[in-house]
Protein backbone atom coordinates (compact mmCIF):
# COMPACT_ATOMS: atom_id res chain seq x y z
CA UNK A 1 0.00 0.00 0.00
CA UNK A 2 3.30 2.46 1.10
CA UNK A 3 4.39 1.46 -2.53
CA UNK A 4 0.77 2.54 -4.35
CA UNK A 5 0.59 5.36 -2.51
CA UNK A 6 4.26 6.89 -3.62
CA UNK A 7 3.74 5.79 -7.00
CA UNK A 8 0.57 7.81 -7.28
CA UNK A 9 2.50 10.99 -5.45
CA UNK A 10 5.16 10.31 -8.14
CA UNK A 11 2.49 10.23 -10.92
CA UNK A 12 1.22 13.93 -9.70
CA UNK A 13 3.77 15.89 -10.60
CA UNK A 14 3.96 18.50 -12.90
CA UNK A 15 4.37 17.71 -16.73
CA UNK A 16 7.88 17.95 -18.09
CA UNK A 17 8.94 21.62 -17.45
CA UNK A 18 8.77 23.51 -19.89
CA UNK A 19 9.13 27.22 -20.71
CA UNK A 20 5.55 28.74 -19.96
CA UNK A 21 3.93 30.01 -23.47
CA UNK A 22 4.41 33.15 -24.34
CA UNK A 23 1.33 35.38 -24.70
CA UNK A 24 0.28 35.73 -27.81
CA UNK A 25 -0.21 39.15 -30.03
CA UNK A 26 -3.77 39.44 -31.50
CA UNK A 27 -3.56 38.61 -35.61
CA UNK A 28 -4.52 41.13 -38.19
CA UNK A 29 -0.99 43.27 -37.55
CA UNK A 30 1.60 43.66 -39.97
CA UNK A 31 5.42 42.53 -40.13
CA UNK A 32 7.38 45.51 -40.20
CA UNK A 33 10.99 44.06 -39.33
CA UNK A 34 12.53 40.95 -38.77
CA UNK A 35 16.09 40.26 -36.54
CA UNK A 36 17.58 37.45 -36.26
CA UNK A 37 20.15 36.74 -33.87
CA UNK A 38 21.98 33.51 -34.12
CA UNK A 39 24.49 32.68 -31.35
CA UNK A 40 28.00 29.98 -30.98
CA UNK A 41 27.66 26.81 -29.25
CA UNK A 42 28.87 28.71 -26.12
CA UNK A 43 28.22 31.58 -24.72
CA UNK A 44 31.56 33.09 -23.81
CA UNK A 45 30.09 35.96 -22.29
CA UNK A 46 29.17 34.21 -19.04
CA UNK A 47 31.67 33.73 -16.69
CA UNK A 48 30.63 29.81 -16.73
CA UNK A 49 31.71 29.54 -20.40
CA UNK A 50 34.53 32.30 -20.82
CA UNK A 51 36.85 29.07 -20.76
CA UNK A 52 40.00 28.40 -23.02
CA UNK A 53 38.38 24.87 -23.86
CA UNK A 54 34.70 26.85 -25.13
CA UNK A 55 36.56 29.71 -26.63
CA UNK A 56 38.26 27.02 -28.56
CA UNK A 57 35.41 25.23 -29.83
CA UNK A 58 33.09 28.13 -30.82
CA UNK A 59 36.58 29.06 -33.46
CA UNK A 60 36.48 25.36 -34.50
CA UNK A 61 32.78 25.89 -35.21
CA UNK A 62 31.37 27.62 -38.08
CA UNK A 63 28.15 29.65 -37.29
CA UNK A 64 25.14 29.25 -39.04
CA UNK A 65 24.91 31.62 -41.42
CA UNK A 66 21.90 34.53 -41.19
CA UNK A 67 20.69 33.61 -44.77
CA UNK A 68 20.12 29.98 -43.44
CA UNK A 69 18.25 30.93 -40.93
CA UNK A 70 16.07 33.16 -43.09
CA UNK A 71 15.01 30.78 -45.52
CA UNK A 72 13.43 28.57 -42.60
CA UNK A 73 11.03 31.68 -41.77
CA UNK A 74 7.22 31.28 -42.68
CA UNK A 75 6.55 34.79 -42.61
CA UNK A 76 8.01 38.28 -44.30
CA UNK A 77 8.03 41.85 -43.85
CA UNK A 78 5.07 43.13 -44.88
CA UNK A 79 2.38 40.60 -44.33
CA UNK A 80 -0.32 40.00 -42.22
CA UNK A 81 1.41 38.87 -38.48
CA UNK A 82 -0.02 35.42 -37.74
CA UNK A 83 1.21 34.58 -34.02
CA UNK A 84 0.70 30.59 -34.95
CA UNK A 85 3.41 31.10 -38.02
CA UNK A 86 5.51 32.33 -35.36
CA UNK A 87 5.23 29.24 -32.77
CA UNK A 88 5.41 26.78 -36.20
CA UNK A 89 8.45 28.57 -37.32
CA UNK A 90 10.02 28.15 -33.57
CA UNK A 91 9.04 24.33 -34.22
CA UNK A 92 10.44 24.10 -37.42
CA UNK A 93 13.80 25.53 -36.21
CA UNK A 94 14.16 23.18 -33.37
CA UNK A 95 13.96 20.53 -35.44
CA UNK A 96 17.00 20.73 -37.34
CA UNK A 97 20.48 19.39 -36.59
CA UNK A 98 22.08 22.28 -36.39
CA UNK A 99 20.06 23.90 -33.98
CA UNK A 100 19.54 23.35 -30.24
CA UNK A 101 17.58 26.23 -29.16
CA UNK A 102 14.97 28.75 -30.69
CA UNK A 103 12.64 31.64 -29.98
CA UNK A 104 10.88 33.80 -32.40
CA UNK A 105 9.24 37.06 -30.11
CA UNK A 106 7.48 39.67 -31.31
CA UNK A 107 6.70 43.05 -30.12
CA UNK A 108 3.85 45.96 -30.97
CA UNK A 109 5.80 48.88 -31.97
CA UNK A 110 4.95 52.55 -31.94
CA UNK A 111 3.68 52.65 -35.67
CA UNK A 112 1.54 49.61 -34.52
CA UNK A 113 2.97 47.18 -36.61
CA UNK A 114 5.15 44.23 -35.31
CA UNK A 115 8.91 43.65 -34.35
CA UNK A 116 9.90 40.28 -34.71
CA UNK A 117 13.76 38.61 -33.04
CA UNK A 118 14.63 35.58 -34.03
CA UNK A 119 16.72 34.12 -31.86
CA UNK A 120 19.09 30.87 -32.75
CA UNK A 121 21.73 28.73 -30.44
CA UNK A 122 23.85 26.53 -32.74
CA UNK A 123 24.68 22.90 -31.84
CA UNK A 124 27.40 21.06 -31.85
CA UNK A 125 27.64 19.65 -34.69
CA UNK A 126 30.49 17.24 -35.24
CA UNK A 127 29.24 14.26 -34.00
CA UNK A 128 31.16 10.85 -33.70
CA UNK A 129 29.07 7.49 -34.35
CA UNK A 130 29.42 4.65 -32.26
CA UNK A 131 27.63 1.51 -30.95
CA UNK A 132 28.71 -1.47 -29.61
CA UNK A 133 26.89 -4.94 -28.87
CA UNK A 134 27.75 -8.71 -27.60
CA UNK A 135 24.83 -11.41 -27.48
CA UNK A 136 25.27 -14.88 -28.11
CA UNK A 137 28.90 -14.64 -28.42
CA UNK A 138 28.61 -12.25 -31.17
CA UNK A 139 30.17 -9.02 -31.65
CA UNK A 140 28.54 -5.84 -33.29
CA UNK A 141 30.50 -2.62 -33.59
CA UNK A 142 30.13 0.45 -35.21
CA UNK A 143 31.90 3.63 -35.85
CA UNK A 144 32.29 6.57 -37.52
CA UNK A 145 31.66 10.54 -38.07
CA UNK A 146 29.04 12.80 -39.26
CA UNK A 147 28.61 16.69 -39.69
CA UNK A 148 25.39 18.62 -39.47
CA UNK A 149 26.39 22.01 -40.81
CA UNK A 150 28.89 22.22 -42.96
CA UNK A 151 30.62 25.49 -43.52
CA UNK A 152 27.56 26.83 -41.16
CA UNK A 153 25.84 26.32 -44.42
CA UNK A 154 22.88 23.36 -42.83
CA UNK A 155 24.46 20.78 -44.97
CA UNK A 156 24.82 17.95 -43.40
CA UNK A 157 27.37 14.31 -44.69
CA UNK A 158 28.29 11.38 -42.44
CA UNK A 159 30.30 8.41 -43.15
CA UNK A 160 29.67 4.64 -41.11
CA UNK A 161 32.05 1.76 -40.46
CA UNK A 162 29.99 -1.43 -39.08
CA UNK A 163 31.27 -4.91 -38.18
CA UNK A 164 28.63 -7.32 -37.53
CA UNK A 165 30.53 -10.57 -36.41
CA UNK A 166 32.05 -11.12 -39.49
CA UNK A 167 30.91 -9.09 -41.80
CA UNK A 168 31.96 -5.71 -42.93
CA UNK A 169 29.74 -2.47 -44.02
CA UNK A 170 30.62 0.79 -44.78
CA UNK A 171 28.02 3.70 -45.36
CA UNK A 172 28.35 7.29 -46.95
CA UNK A 173 25.21 10.01 -47.42
CA UNK A 174 25.40 13.34 -48.21
CA UNK A 175 22.47 16.28 -47.24
CA UNK A 176 21.61 19.59 -48.28
CA UNK A 177 18.56 20.82 -46.69
CA UNK A 178 18.61 24.45 -48.83
CA UNK A 179 19.61 22.53 -52.21
CA UNK A 180 20.81 25.86 -55.27
CA UNK A 181 20.14 28.20 -51.99
CA UNK A 182 16.37 27.76 -52.56
CA UNK A 183 14.06 28.15 -49.40
CA UNK A 184 13.11 24.17 -48.41
CA UNK A 185 14.32 22.37 -51.64
CA UNK A 186 16.39 19.30 -50.54
CA UNK A 187 19.07 16.86 -52.18
CA UNK A 188 20.39 14.12 -51.26
CA UNK A 189 22.57 11.10 -51.98
CA UNK A 190 23.64 7.98 -50.31
CA UNK A 191 25.86 5.15 -50.78
CA UNK A 192 26.37 1.74 -48.83
CA UNK A 193 28.46 -1.60 -49.37
CA UNK A 194 28.90 -4.52 -47.68
CA UNK A 195 30.08 -7.91 -48.67
CA UNK A 196 27.88 -8.99 -51.41
CA UNK A 197 25.35 -6.08 -51.39
CA UNK A 198 25.66 -2.40 -52.40
CA UNK A 199 23.62 0.15 -52.72
CA UNK A 200 23.46 4.17 -54.29
CA UNK A 201 20.39 6.91 -53.87
CA UNK A 202 20.26 10.36 -55.32
CA UNK A 203 16.98 12.17 -55.08
CA UNK A 204 15.45 15.96 -54.56
CA UNK A 205 12.40 16.80 -53.28
CA UNK A 206 10.44 19.45 -51.49
CA UNK A 207 8.01 18.29 -48.80
CA UNK A 208 4.92 19.79 -47.19
CA UNK A 209 7.49 22.34 -45.17
CA UNK A 210 4.91 23.81 -42.85
CA UNK A 211 1.05 23.81 -42.37
CA UNK A 212 0.77 26.52 -45.21
CA UNK A 213 2.56 25.23 -47.76
CA UNK A 214 0.15 24.74 -50.84
CA UNK A 215 2.53 22.03 -52.99
CA UNK A 216 5.52 19.23 -52.29
CA UNK A 217 7.09 17.65 -54.88
CA UNK A 218 10.18 14.79 -55.05
CA UNK A 219 11.52 12.79 -57.84
CA UNK A 220 14.88 10.21 -56.61
CA UNK A 221 16.64 7.16 -58.27
CA UNK A 222 17.98 3.84 -56.03
CA UNK A 223 20.19 0.79 -57.11
CA UNK A 224 21.16 -1.95 -55.43
CA UNK A 225 22.96 -4.61 -55.96
CA UNK A 226 22.93 -8.18 -53.89
CA UNK A 227 24.12 -11.81 -53.96
CA UNK A 228 22.62 -14.73 -52.45
CA UNK A 229 23.79 -18.36 -53.13
CA UNK A 230 24.93 -18.63 -56.73
CA UNK A 231 22.13 -15.94 -57.60
CA UNK A 232 23.05 -11.88 -57.96
CA UNK A 233 19.88 -9.43 -58.14
CA UNK A 234 20.23 -5.92 -59.60
CA UNK A 235 17.31 -3.22 -58.91
CA UNK A 236 16.29 -0.07 -59.94
CA UNK A 237 13.63 2.56 -58.90
CA UNK A 238 13.03 5.45 -60.56
CA UNK A 239 10.08 7.72 -58.92
CA UNK A 240 8.21 10.87 -58.50
CA UNK A 241 5.30 12.88 -56.30
CA UNK A 242 3.52 15.92 -56.30
CA UNK A 243 1.42 16.44 -53.20
CA UNK A 244 -1.02 19.30 -53.17
CA UNK A 245 -3.15 20.59 -49.75
CA UNK A 246 -6.77 20.91 -50.35
CA UNK A 247 -6.62 24.07 -47.91
CA UNK A 248 -4.10 25.83 -45.83
CA UNK A 249 -4.64 26.77 -42.13
CA UNK A 250 -2.34 26.82 -39.27
CA UNK A 251 -4.73 25.04 -37.30
CA UNK A 252 -5.54 21.98 -39.46
CA UNK A 253 -3.99 19.76 -42.59
CA UNK A 254 -5.83 18.29 -45.79
CA UNK A 255 -3.25 17.44 -48.01
CA UNK A 256 -3.34 14.69 -50.98
CA UNK A 257 -0.18 13.37 -53.02
CA UNK A 258 0.29 11.24 -55.83
CA UNK A 259 3.10 9.35 -57.16
CA UNK A 260 4.41 7.52 -60.08
CA UNK A 261 7.35 4.94 -59.66
CA UNK A 262 8.46 1.77 -61.95
CA UNK A 263 11.02 -0.59 -60.49
CA UNK A 264 12.95 -3.13 -62.53
CA UNK A 265 14.77 -6.32 -61.05
CA UNK A 266 17.11 -8.51 -62.87
CA UNK A 267 18.56 -11.78 -61.51
CA UNK A 268 21.64 -13.71 -62.69
CA UNK A 269 22.06 -17.30 -61.98
CA UNK A 270 20.81 -20.83 -62.28
CA UNK A 271 17.56 -19.43 -63.68
CA UNK A 272 17.95 -15.35 -65.00
CA UNK A 273 14.66 -13.61 -64.43
CA UNK A 274 13.36 -10.50 -64.81
CA UNK A 275 11.07 -8.58 -62.73
CA UNK A 276 9.70 -5.12 -63.50
CA UNK A 277 6.52 -3.25 -61.90
CA UNK A 278 5.14 0.36 -62.25
CA UNK A 279 3.07 1.83 -59.35
CA UNK A 280 0.71 4.40 -59.18
CA UNK A 281 0.47 5.92 -55.69
CA UNK A 282 -2.00 8.04 -53.67
CA UNK A 283 -1.35 9.16 -50.28
CA UNK A 284 -3.58 11.62 -47.81
CA UNK A 285 -2.91 13.21 -44.88
CA UNK A 286 -5.73 14.99 -42.50
CA UNK A 287 -4.51 15.85 -39.34
CA UNK A 288 -5.62 18.39 -36.61
CA UNK A 289 -2.50 20.63 -35.17
CA UNK A 290 -2.71 20.73 -31.50
CA UNK A 291 0.87 21.17 -30.21
CA UNK A 292 2.72 21.29 -26.72
CA UNK A 293 6.32 21.33 -25.48
CA UNK A 294 7.88 19.01 -23.04
CA UNK A 295 10.97 18.39 -21.55
CA UNK A 296 12.66 14.90 -20.24
CA UNK A 297 10.31 12.91 -22.45
CA UNK A 298 12.92 11.46 -24.91
CA UNK A 299 15.50 13.86 -24.60
CA UNK A 300 16.79 15.41 -21.17
CA UNK A 301 17.13 19.26 -21.37
CA UNK A 302 15.81 20.02 -24.49
CA UNK A 303 12.38 21.41 -25.70
CA UNK A 304 10.65 18.48 -27.39
CA UNK A 305 7.35 19.20 -29.60
CA UNK A 306 4.64 16.57 -29.40
CA UNK A 307 1.26 17.06 -31.73
CA UNK A 308 -1.86 15.52 -29.64
CA UNK A 309 -4.13 16.35 -32.89
CA UNK A 310 -5.51 13.16 -34.55
CA UNK A 311 -4.02 12.37 -37.20
CA UNK A 312 -5.16 9.91 -40.10
CA UNK A 313 -2.87 8.58 -42.82
CA UNK A 314 -4.20 6.27 -45.80
CA UNK A 315 -1.91 5.35 -49.17
CA UNK A 316 -2.57 2.76 -51.65
CA UNK A 317 0.00 1.73 -54.44
CA UNK A 318 -1.16 0.05 -57.40
CA UNK A 319 0.81 -1.76 -60.16
CA UNK A 320 -1.30 -3.20 -63.08
CA UNK A 321 -0.38 -6.26 -64.75
CA UNK A 322 0.50 -4.42 -68.09
CA UNK A 323 2.61 -5.52 -71.16
CA UNK A 324 2.89 -1.79 -72.12
CA UNK A 325 4.84 -1.41 -68.68
CA UNK A 326 6.66 -4.60 -68.52
CA UNK A 327 4.56 -5.59 -65.52
CA UNK A 328 3.81 -9.39 -65.40
CA UNK A 329 1.89 -9.27 -62.41
CA UNK A 330 -0.66 -7.23 -60.33
CA UNK A 331 0.01 -5.55 -57.23
CA UNK A 332 -2.45 -3.48 -54.94
CA UNK A 333 -0.85 -2.10 -51.90
CA UNK A 334 -3.11 -0.38 -49.27
CA UNK A 335 -2.01 1.25 -45.95
CA UNK A 336 -3.35 3.54 -43.28
CA UNK A 337 -1.74 4.96 -39.84
CA UNK A 338 -3.98 6.98 -37.23
CA UNK A 339 -2.13 8.81 -34.61
CA UNK A 340 -3.49 10.26 -31.65
CA UNK A 341 -2.06 12.27 -28.30
CA UNK A 342 -3.32 12.77 -24.67
CA UNK A 343 -1.76 14.82 -22.46
CA UNK A 344 -2.83 16.33 -18.44
CA UNK A 345 -1.88 17.59 -15.88
CA UNK A 346 1.71 14.97 -15.35
CA UNK A 347 0.67 12.76 -18.46
CA UNK A 348 1.53 12.49 -21.60
CA UNK A 349 -0.23 9.53 -23.84
CA UNK A 350 0.83 9.27 -26.88
CA UNK A 351 -0.98 6.56 -29.70
CA UNK A 352 -0.60 5.10 -32.79
CA UNK A 353 -1.71 1.63 -35.11
CA UNK A 354 -2.02 0.95 -38.40
CA UNK A 355 -2.50 -1.62 -40.99
CA UNK A 356 -0.86 -2.70 -44.44
CA UNK A 357 -1.70 -5.42 -46.80
CA UNK A 358 -0.42 -6.97 -50.15
CA UNK A 359 -2.29 -7.99 -52.99
CA UNK A 360 -0.70 -10.32 -55.68
CA UNK A 361 -2.80 -11.48 -58.64
CA UNK A 362 -5.73 -10.98 -56.24
CA UNK A 363 -4.65 -12.89 -53.90
CA UNK A 364 -4.63 -11.08 -50.42
CA UNK A 365 -1.03 -11.81 -48.23
CA UNK A 366 1.41 -9.95 -45.72
CA UNK A 367 -0.87 -8.29 -43.26
CA UNK A 368 -0.10 -6.58 -40.46
CA UNK A 369 -2.46 -4.81 -37.94
CA UNK A 370 -0.54 -2.79 -35.44
CA UNK A 371 -1.12 -1.08 -32.14
CA UNK A 372 1.12 1.08 -29.94
CA UNK A 373 0.75 3.09 -27.28
CA UNK A 374 3.76 4.75 -25.05
CA UNK A 375 2.86 6.52 -21.79
CA UNK A 376 5.18 8.71 -19.56
CA UNK A 377 4.38 10.52 -16.12
CA UNK A 378 6.53 12.84 -14.52
CA UNK A 379 7.75 11.84 -11.24
CA UNK A 380 9.98 13.76 -9.25
CA UNK A 381 11.66 16.71 -10.93
CA UNK A 382 14.39 15.01 -12.40
CA UNK A 383 12.47 11.58 -12.99
CA UNK A 384 10.03 10.22 -15.59
CA UNK A 385 8.20 7.12 -16.06
CA UNK A 386 7.80 5.37 -18.81
CA UNK A 387 5.63 2.66 -20.11
CA UNK A 388 5.28 1.23 -23.94
CA UNK A 389 3.01 -1.63 -25.29
CA UNK A 390 3.23 -2.77 -28.73
CA UNK A 391 1.00 -5.48 -30.28
CA UNK A 392 1.38 -6.23 -34.02
CA UNK A 393 -0.68 -9.69 -35.91
CA UNK A 394 -0.11 -10.59 -39.21
CA UNK A 395 -1.22 -12.91 -41.70
CA UNK A 396 0.27 -14.81 -44.43
CA UNK A 397 3.66 -13.59 -44.14
CA UNK A 398 6.28 -15.26 -45.82
CA UNK A 399 10.04 -15.34 -44.77
CA UNK A 400 11.37 -12.27 -45.40
CA UNK A 401 8.31 -10.33 -43.43
CA UNK A 402 8.20 -12.38 -40.34
CA UNK A 403 8.17 -9.73 -37.38
CA UNK A 404 11.40 -9.73 -34.85
CA UNK A 405 11.49 -9.55 -31.72
CA UNK A 406 14.76 -8.46 -29.60
CA UNK A 407 17.74 -5.72 -28.80
CA UNK A 408 16.79 -3.57 -32.07
CA UNK A 409 13.23 -3.80 -30.93
CA UNK A 410 12.50 -3.16 -27.27
CA UNK A 411 13.35 -6.48 -26.03
CA UNK A 412 17.13 -6.64 -24.33
CA UNK A 413 19.18 -9.24 -23.16
CA UNK A 414 18.34 -11.95 -26.11
CA UNK A 415 20.14 -10.46 -29.01
CA UNK A 416 19.41 -8.21 -31.72
CA UNK A 417 16.94 -9.79 -33.78
CA UNK A 418 16.21 -13.12 -31.53
CA UNK A 419 12.62 -14.28 -32.34
CA UNK A 420 10.67 -14.20 -35.51
CA UNK A 421 7.32 -15.23 -35.66
CA UNK A 422 4.02 -13.26 -37.74
CA UNK A 423 2.58 -12.24 -34.17
CA UNK A 424 4.16 -10.48 -31.68
CA UNK A 425 3.97 -8.31 -28.41
CA UNK A 426 6.00 -6.22 -26.53
CA UNK A 427 6.08 -4.74 -22.80
CA UNK A 428 8.59 -2.10 -21.67
CA UNK A 429 8.72 -0.55 -18.51
CA UNK A 430 11.71 2.34 -17.47
CA UNK A 431 12.31 4.59 -14.49
CA UNK A 432 14.48 7.41 -16.22
CA UNK A 433 16.71 9.38 -13.50
CA UNK A 434 18.55 12.23 -14.71
CA UNK A 435 21.16 12.57 -12.79
CA UNK A 436 22.94 15.47 -14.10
CA UNK A 437 22.13 18.18 -16.49
CA UNK A 438 24.84 19.61 -18.57
CA UNK A 439 27.79 18.38 -16.73
CA UNK A 440 30.86 20.70 -16.97
CA UNK A 441 28.56 22.51 -20.02
CA UNK A 442 28.94 19.19 -22.57
CA UNK A 443 26.82 16.80 -21.05
CA UNK A 444 23.52 15.64 -19.63
CA UNK A 445 23.73 12.08 -17.52
CA UNK A 446 20.94 10.11 -16.52
CA UNK A 447 20.26 6.45 -15.51
CA UNK A 448 17.44 3.80 -15.90
CA UNK A 449 15.99 0.87 -14.68
CA UNK A 450 13.90 -1.20 -16.92
CA UNK A 451 11.90 -4.66 -17.26
CA UNK A 452 11.01 -5.64 -21.17
CA UNK A 453 8.45 -8.59 -21.38
CA UNK A 454 7.94 -9.85 -25.28
CA UNK A 455 6.59 -12.59 -27.08
CA UNK A 456 6.39 -13.80 -30.67
CA UNK A 457 4.37 -16.55 -31.82
CA UNK A 458 3.40 -18.01 -35.38
CA UNK A 459 -0.20 -17.49 -37.38
CA UNK A 460 -2.44 -20.14 -36.10
CA UNK A 461 -1.01 -21.52 -32.97
CA UNK A 462 -2.52 -20.58 -29.31
CA UNK A 463 -1.02 -18.14 -26.90
CA UNK A 464 1.37 -19.78 -24.65
CA UNK A 465 2.01 -17.82 -22.16
CA UNK A 466 5.20 -19.76 -21.15
CA UNK A 467 6.74 -18.62 -24.10
CA UNK A 468 6.97 -15.17 -22.96
CA UNK A 469 10.44 -13.80 -22.70
CA UNK A 470 11.25 -11.19 -20.06
CA UNK A 471 14.28 -9.67 -19.19
CA UNK A 472 15.39 -6.73 -16.20
CA UNK A 473 18.19 -4.48 -16.15
CA UNK A 474 20.28 -1.36 -15.66
CA UNK A 475 20.88 1.53 -17.89
CA UNK A 476 23.09 4.69 -18.22
CA UNK A 477 22.40 7.34 -20.21
CA UNK A 478 24.56 9.64 -21.50
CA UNK A 479 23.43 12.88 -23.88
CA UNK A 480 25.47 15.71 -25.52
CA UNK A 481 23.60 18.96 -24.14
CA UNK A 482 24.91 21.31 -26.80
CA UNK A 483 23.42 18.56 -29.64
CA UNK A 484 21.23 19.08 -32.25
CA UNK A 485 19.01 16.51 -30.89
CA UNK A 486 20.13 15.95 -27.45
CA UNK A 487 19.51 11.79 -27.73
CA UNK A 488 20.93 10.00 -25.37
CA UNK A 489 23.52 7.15 -26.18
CA UNK A 490 22.20 3.65 -24.04
CA UNK A 491 24.23 1.50 -22.20
CA UNK A 492 22.27 -1.36 -20.94
CA UNK A 493 23.02 -4.55 -18.57
CA UNK A 494 20.22 -6.66 -19.36
CA UNK A 495 19.62 -10.05 -17.54
CA UNK A 496 17.22 -12.78 -19.43
CA UNK A 497 14.93 -14.18 -16.47
CA UNK A 498 12.58 -16.33 -18.44
CA UNK A 499 13.23 -20.14 -17.41
CA UNK A 500 12.81 -21.28 -21.02
CA UNK A 501 16.09 -19.79 -22.80
CA UNK A 502 19.43 -20.82 -23.63
CA UNK A 503 20.36 -16.82 -22.26
CA UNK A 504 21.61 -17.31 -18.80
CA UNK A 505 23.95 -14.35 -18.38
CA UNK A 506 24.00 -10.53 -18.20
CA UNK A 507 24.14 -8.77 -22.08
CA UNK A 508 25.62 -5.62 -22.41
CA UNK A 509 24.88 -3.34 -25.03
CA UNK A 510 25.25 0.07 -26.43
CA UNK A 511 23.40 1.87 -28.98
CA UNK A 512 21.86 5.33 -30.30
CA UNK A 513 18.58 6.76 -28.57
CA UNK A 514 16.17 5.41 -26.11
CA UNK A 515 14.88 1.98 -26.35
CA UNK A 516 11.37 3.29 -27.06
Amino acid sequence: MRFLTLLLCLLTAPLAAAPPKKPRLPAGLYVASIKIESHNVFDTDVPPENKLLYKAANRAHIRTRDAVIERELLFSVGEHFDPLLLEETERNLRALPFIRRAEVSAVVNKQGSVDVTVRTFDAWTLEVVAGYKRAGGVTNVKGGFAEHNILGQGKSASAVYSKDGDSVSRAFDYKDRQFLRRKRLQFALAAAAAPGSRAYSIGVDRPFYASIARTAFGGGFTYSEGRLAEVTRRTGELGGSFGVALATSTKRTRRVTLGLATRRSISDGPVPDVEQLTFFRLGGEWQELDFITARRIQNFTRDEDFNLGLGVFPSVAWAPRSPALGSASSQILPRVDVTKGVAWESQLLLLRSGYRSKYVNGNNGGRVASFEASHFARGLRYQTWAFHAALDLGWQLRDGEQLGLGELNGLRGYGLNRFTGSRRFLYNIEDRVYVWDNLLRVLDVGAVAFYDSGYVWPEGSSINLADLRSSVGLGLRAAPSRSGGNSPVRVDLAFPVSRRTSFSSWSLSILAGQAF
